[in-house]
């Protein structure tokens, strides 16, 4: 499996440590010193890391924000070489995974690089996908009965050719034929991102039991035997060179479906105002028990009626992560409502981390018994039905 990384860096000797780290963990790369350059090449090109190492943070910030708007490197795991850290927060908000500071040192490089290869690879795992062209038959809105074509296939979404521009985020039902396959699939998906010739990633919502056998049959002949089962979520710390504390107290990353392949996201996390004295210490994260999983629920702002739809991907004693398109701004006070054939409740958080396209980060509210029971409930459903991420 060949890895590739550019790297952005004006430093020579910085470079010179990079490239021999990257070399020496076999990751092809591609170094681009120039930052006009080096956003066409985000534009051009699929790289599965990015790293960007500046005389500022302002040049870091400007091209994070090129490389996120571009889509092949929308959701690539981004390294961020910085003197200090006085954009360090805003860093995290564009997608940053991993940050070093200046001096870059060979140890402290190699350590991080090489986590960051990890996860290089299993996302280049998880996203794979089978190239298809098959016709199907969709329905949204008030539209019934349309055709589009499918381009490509992977486990958790599809890109499609549907020939037009639909309307943001919609919803769509799919009915296709695999080739090779007599039966057809059924299941409904949410637009994520389109393009001008009307090619759109699709991100599946609800997809039916026989309907998921035949994908998985057909996936599993066209890609690549997998050495490992592989997680559909993962959640890891990142360790992050500190000069001195920051006023949030600790930063994890997460990976989170969707957006036409996985994307990574991060987030710092804080004790939230109010919450009681039984919501578990975010200070202490590292030493919760958190769990992967796959659930489907609805998120409200608190004090609205409008449920938005969304899956919860992660959950621990103090918070979750909720995959949805449009997230709510950060600060905003949440309500999540949670069915599972055994259990219905409700919870409330607040909105810690919001990427857009991606999902937001809540930390837990527990103003009562029953809201602490609920929650209690729900773990031990998960932790039932997973093992601990």
């Amino acid at each position: 499996m060949t890895l590739s990384a550019l790297l952005v860096c004006t430093d020579k000797a910085a470079a010179a440590v990079l490239s021999r780290v990257l070399n020496e963990l076999n990751i092809r790369v591609e170094a681009c010193p120039d930052f006009a350059r080096a956003s066409i090449r985000a534009a051009q090109e699929r790289f599965d890391a990015i790293i960007i190492d500046a005389r500022s943070s302002a040049e870091v910030l400007s091209l994070l924000r090129d490389t996120r708007t571009s889509r092949l490197n929308e959701a690539t795991l981004a390294v961020a070489v910085v003197p200090s850290q006085d954009s360090i927060r805003e860093l995290f908000s564009l997608g940053v995974n991993f940050v070093l500071y200046k001096p870059v040192a060979y140890d402290r490089a190699l350590s991080s690089l090489r986590a960051a290869r990890e996860i290089m690879r299993k996302e280049k795992r998880k996203n794979a996908r089978a190239v298809v062209h098959t016709h199907a038959t969709i329905d949204y809105a008030n539209v019934q009965g349309e055709k589009a074509t499918l381009v490509d296939l992977a486990p958790g979404g599809m890109a499609v050719l549907f020939g037009k521009k639909l309307p943001p985020t919609s919803k769509v039902y799919f009915q296709f034929k695999l080739p090779g396959q007599s039966a057809s699939v059924r299941l409904s998906g949410q637009v994520v991102w389109q393009d001008w010739n009307g090619r759109a990633g699709v991100q599946f919502v609800d997809v039916p039991k026989t309907s998921r056998k035949l994908l998985d049959e057909f996936l599993g002949a066209k890609l690549p035997k997998k050495e490992e089962k592989q997680e559909l979520f993962e959640v890891n710390d990142v360790t992050v060179e500190m000069e001195e504390p920051l006023g949030m107290s600790v930063i994890s990353r997460e990976w989170t479906p969707g957006h036409g392949g996985e994307a990574a996201v991060a987030e710092e996390v804080a004790t939230p105002v109010g919450a009681s004295a039984t919501t578990v210490d975010p200070n202490n994260r590292r030493a919760q028990t958190r769990y992967s999983c796959r659930i489907g629920a609805e998120v409200y702002r608190t004090g609205t009626s409008v449920p938005n739809h969304c899956c919860l991907t992660d959950l621990s004693a103090g918070g979750c992560y909720l995959e949805v398109s449009l997230p709510f701004p950060k600060g905003s006070s949440v309500e999540i409502l949670v069915r599972t054939y055994d259990l219905k409740l409700r919870l409330r958080g607040v909105v810690q981390a919001s990427h857009p396209g991606y999902g937001m980060g809540l930390v837990f509210e527990l103003r009562t018994k029953e809201e602490q029971a609920n929650l209690k409930k729900l773990t031990d459903f998960v932790a039932a039905n997973s093992d601990p991420a």
